[in-house]
């Protein structure tokens, strides 16, 4: 009953509710027992112990008036409690919760660290990251230093009811999306007040925070993920917000990201400057955010995305669908269901690979990796298409080809200007022998002038042509001319031999006509092989040499891409 009786003086003296006493279930039976004697001025102890000590009950209410003075206000006693001795430096006779602390003058500083629990869920396409972190400001308040009047005690520590009767600083978080103090039934907050006057404010809150990335490099990207805190209500001239020189930022040994690892991390400090409004006057000035500086504390979080899920799900298997479509190389240039099925299911299985990748990024303006590796294995995978489809046309054709020589140049000459360039190639053997259709006109002897004129008979129309380099035995003459053929015998074309423009340089001498048709007659008396370096190359050897050209060519630029790409990403 002794502590019971304590706690009720105390009670007394401090005017506080009854609430606020630590009695223990006894003695608040007793207090309310001496309450309930309205008619009384004071508590008498319980009986049988005495008279006991009278404690007089004020009038008026048991809250101090705002306007007592100071010499009203409980008395601090060395003998008292922790919370006894906050309940009265937080007293409002002498303690102003909303006003700031005062340092000399100076800006009030507020050194701040940070405990990183958890950094997670970094989400490309809203371009957020969350985290779980801890927060202490400390800073130093004179009105709660108690070192003199209670030297015993070391510390006042508290949760939420601390936090609600002192000063705090209010901070927030610039670029926020979403934030709240953590806690299983209440919130995880500590307050801690030295006899110095220093407060030490910690707190637990889960925040989700704005992360604008650059994916240019993407998968192969790092991302800068800033935190910004900032001053709410007092500007640099007020208050100053500060790292704490040792360890300002620490981080859980134990901390793990699922997409992303945690390559650096780093802290500064920096002013944010508000600009004023053209509309606002003088007096409003620094009165709200919309104009002066406020401090801030800045931190970077330097991410690097794992790319083993890419590899694996995106890179490898695009590349063995193109090499795939390749396939169709080593098949028959007229196999067409074969090669058609593998080209356009390898474009299809890729097209749809590539969007399974590419779905959780946001939609942005510039070219990511990605799409130049979509972009660059598509025109692979079409250019296999485009192929089978250029040797099969070419695989169909009747005429034979005759090329001067047998490379690339010559050969896509031929294949995409067939008509032009046989041209070109008549016109060239005419002008090589010129001689050789005016001397077949008139012969005088030799065994290959009365051949020419034997089939010049059926190549009239030929002969007028100046330029033309073969003479033509039309169906209907030779049917006519020579017994035993048919009237549906198609033309027959004999191409003249260009060894004959190998006299030219003795044009004008006797000897010339007679060495030029020499060389003519050995030209003709081998048949199947070219003139003067042509050779005749049939539509399906053209399209098989395309085809083994194209066994090579796709897989080396291929290469050379993928080093240039891979170049570009790790750089």
């Amino acid at each position: 009953m002794e502590g019971t009786k304590r706690c009720l003086e105390s009670f007394c003296r401090t005017g506080l509710t009854l609430a606020h006493a630590r009695v223990g279930v006894r003695g608040a039976v007793i207090g309310l027992q001496a309450l309930s004697l309205t008619h009384t001025r004071g508590f008498v102890g319980p009986p049988g112990r005495g008279t006991g000590r009278v404690c007089p009950i004020p009038k008026r209410n048991l809250c101090h008036d705002k306007a007592e003075s100071s010499s009203n206000c409980p008395a601090l006693e060395p003998d008292l409690s922790s919370f006894e001795l906050l309940v009265r430096l937080t007293d409002p006779c002498r303690y102003d919760r909303f006003a700031r602390p005062e340092h000399d003058g100076d800006p009030l500083p507020i050194n701040t660290r940070m405990f990183v629990y958890y950094l997670g869920s970094v989400e490309a396409h809203t371009l957020r990251f969350s985290a779980h972190i801890m927060l202490r400001y400390r800073w130093t308040d004179p009105r709660l230093a108690f070192s003199e009047t209670s030297p015993a005690l070391t510390k006042v520590i508290g949760e939420t009811m601390i936090r609600d009767r002192i000063w705090v600083p209010h901070v927030y978080l610039v670029n926020e999306h979403e934030s709240r103090v953590m806690g299983a039934g209440k919130e995880d907050v500590i307050v801690t007040i030295k006899p110095s006057g220093t407060v030490l404010f910690s707190t637990r809150i889960k925040v989700t925070m704005l992360c604008i990335m650059d994916l240019q490099k993407f998968p192969f990207d790092q991302q800068s993920c800033p935190m910004v805190f900032e001053s709410w209500m007092y500007n640099t001239t007020e208050m100053q917000l500060h790292w704490e020189k040792d360890n300002p930022v620490i981080l859980d040994p134990g901390l793990r990201l699922t997409e992303y690892s945690l390559s650096s991390h780093w802290a500064n400090e920096s002013e944010a400057t508000y600009q004023y409004t053209p509309d606002m006057t003088v007096d409003e000035m620094g009165l709200d955010k919309f104009g002066g500086n406020y401090s801030r504390l800045n931190v970077q979080f330097l991410l690097k995305r794992e790319v083993g899920h890419y590899i694996m799900d995106y890179y490898v298997p695009s590349i063995l669908l193109v090499v795939v479509s390749w396939v169709s190389f080593w098949l028959d240039p007229n196999a067409v269901p074969g090669r058609t099925t593998l080209g356009t299911s390898t474009m299809l299985t890729f097209i749809t690979l590539t969007r399974n990748s590419g779905s959780p990024l946001p939609k942005v303006s510039y070219i990511k990796a990605t799409e130049i590796w979509f972009m660059v294995c598509t025109a692979f995978i079409f250019g296999s298409l485009v192929e089978f489809a250029f040797v099969n046309t070419i695989w169909r054709r009747k005429n034979n080809v005759e090329l001067k020589k047998v490379n690339t140049k010559y050969v896509l000459k031929s294949t995409l200007t067939p008509t032009l360039h046989r041209k070109q190639t008549m016109m060239e053997r005419c002008r090589s022998c010129p001689d050789m259709v005016e001397e077949g006109r008139k012969p005088s002897d030799g065994n290959l002038f009365s051949q020419t004129n034997t089939l010049s008979v059926g190549s009239l129309e030929s002969m007028r042509d100046p330029f033309s380099s073969t003479y033509t035995l039309n169906s209907t003459l030779a049917a006519g001319s020579v017994p035993g053929l048919s009237s549906d015998c198609h033309d027959i074309v004999v191409p003249i031999p260009a060894q004959c423009a190998a006299g030219k340089a003795g044009k004008g001498s006797k000897g010339y006509k007679a060495n030029n048709m020499a060389q003519c007659e050995q030209g003709l008396s081998a048949p199947g092989h070219a003139a003067h370096g042509f050779t005749t190359m049939t539509p399906q050897e053209i399209a098989q040499w395309i085809d083994r050209r194209s066994r090579v060519v796709f897989p080396l630029s291929f290469v050379v891409f993928n080093v240039l790409y891979w170049g570009f990403v790790w750089i």
